[in-house]
């Protein structure tokens, strides 16, 4: 009896998804862990551990972002807005406890472990500000005396000087991104385009002048005034990867990549499957972005339409940076590959981004709309 009452649960739930979504979804993880068995051991033994260490978290990883996708594809959306209000205050409370007894890395202050786990709180933190930004601005006015749109301006600056302050740049440029993209679709005012590009202008400027790390990067890209040893070494990995690549596990280049296994692994996927290989999980990532986009073409509800937009636009500009900084388009950046680089706090959050995406295309969605209007 429980075994039908599973199995009506199962199929009911995988006729409500939007199945092409979630199967490109799982076909990335499965390239991810392909890939992490194929670029990691070298990485491993350079830092002397077992080489399959990265591979062996990787499929660790892989597992509990499906898990993730599955149970938060199942919420509703007054479900979605307290569970990540929750998400939300957690990640603050985790990135004022990595200025305490943080883990440094490159003079940045990102990682904290607790209880023997070691995560990034700001991946939480973007995907929870994403989804309360869309909650504030398709709800009525919390406060008698502030509308949504300074309210979450205010929860923007708070968000960005948090982030700024470990410190990381690309993060800050991708919340910024959606976030003035939420603002544009929810029909902001004009002195609130002015106030958003302003700060921004602004803080870009002084992060410029102030923070040695930014400035020589942006210098490096625009005039070649420094090292370009990690971009060319991933422009040189992507040359010898020709079309069709040297094969799993012979890249001899990445080797001396920084960061292969995460912020290069492009480049490293360039080297040993090929140009076609990345070619290919390009169309994946343009497909999984197109089909979104498509399922809320002609969505009427603005929570919906704010929090998928927002979250299909965190989901492309993480991508476009990845990539982007591999080939030389932009400065190099920290933006790992969503589901192929290695690093579980970025698996887990993107996770939740498909998860909430799948939940809120249901197709027998039924949570009423009151419910929508009350806020959290």
């Amino acid at each position: 009896m429980e075994n039908d009452q599973l199995n009506i649960f199962l199929y009911n739930w995988w006729r409500s998804i939007d199945r092409k979504i979630f199967i490109i979804t799982i076909l990335l993880l499965l390239i991810g862990c392909l890939i992490s068995f194929a670029a990691t051991p070298s990485i491993a033994i350079k830092y002397g551990l077992d080489p399959y260490y990265f591979a062996k978290k990787h499929l660790i990883f892989a597992p509990a972002a499906f898990f993730f996708i599955f149970f938060t594809s199942l919420f509703s959306r007054l479900g979605i807005k307290r569970f990540f209000l929750f998400i939300f205050l957690l990640s603050i409370f985790f990135i004022f406890y990595s200025f305490f007894i943080g883990i440094e890395s490159k003079g940045s202050i990102r990682w904290v472990s607790f209880f023997g786990y070691s995560f990034q709180p700001s991946e939480f933190l973007k995907v929870s500000f994403i989804i309360i930004c869309a909650s504030i601005f398709s709800s009525k006015n919390y406060f008698p005396m502030i509308n949504n749109q300074f309210f979450s301006f205010l929860l923007y600056l708070f968000v960005s000087s948090l982030i700024l302050y470990q410190p990381d740049f690309s993060m800050f440029v991708i919340i910024s991104f959606v976030y003035f993209g939420q603002l544009f679709i929810s029909g902001l005012n004009k002195k609130w385009v002015a106030a958003s590009l302003l700060f921004f202008s602004f803080v870009f400027s002084a992060t410029y002048y102030f923070s040695n790390n930014v400035k020589l990067r942006i210098d490096n890209f625009l005039f070649s005034t420094g090292d370009n040893y990690q971009i060319s070494k991933s422009l040189e990995a992507i040359k010898e990867g020709s079309l069709f690549g040297k094969g799993p596990g012979l890249g001899t280049v990445k080797e001396n990549i920084p960061d292969a296994h995460t912020d290069f692994i492009f480049s490293v996927i360039a080297e040993e499957f090929g140009l076609l290989s990345c070619l290919l999980i390009i169309v994946f990532f343009i497909y999984l972005i197109f089909n979104i986009c498509k399922k809320i073409k002609n969505e009427k509800h603005l929570f919906i339409i704010l929090c998928v937009s927002g979250l299909v636009m965190q989901l492309g500009s993480q991508i476009f940076v990845n990539i982007g900084s591999t080939i030389g388009l932009i400065p190099t950046t920290g933006a790992t590959l969503p589901f192929i680089s290695y690093g579980g706090s970025s698996m887990i959050s993107t996770a939740l981004n498909i998860g909430v995406i799948l939940a809120l295309t249901r197709v027998s969605y039924k949570d009423s709309i009151m419910s929508d209007e009350k806020g959290f």
